[in-house]
């Protein structure tokens, strides 16, 4: 049975937008997050948060969303900080090796901080 999810939030702390998501990060998931991490990268923000503390689940399409942010806004020159902690929610990024590659972080404070915002 599906996990309820809420829908995707951003919020934007002077140049560090937050997009906070919930439930399992799926196809039917990535298709209400893709347009609210799109808004975000769009924005003059330096860098994106993306809090997935509250996610129980990431599959194909999260990690694919979650990777193609990350090359966008590396290409930009802006940064990504991922705040995934361990667990289920981790583990498709172990097994893709890509919690190597990626910016993931156990806590939003972690990810926040790792791009030079303050606690929030």
């Amino acid at each position: 049975m599906r996990e309820e999810t809420d829908e995707p939030r951003t919020a934007i702390f002077g140049d560090v937008a937050v997009v906070a998501v919930s439930g399992e990060l799926d196809l039917i998931l990535c298709v209400k997050l893709a347009p609210e991490l799109d808004a975000a990268m769009r924005s003059p923000v330096r860098a994106v948060v993306i809090d997935l503390e509250a996610v129980s689940l990431v599959d194909s399409s999260g990690i694919a969303l979650l990777l193609d942010a990350f090359l966008r806004l590396d290409q930009c020159g802006r940064q990504l900080a991922i705040a995934c902690p361990m667990g289920s929610q981790r583990r498709a990024f172990e097994v893709t090796a890509l919690d190597r590659q990626l910016p993931m972080h156990e806590t939003r404070q972690a990810a926040l901080a790792a791009v030079g915002a303050a606690d929030r």
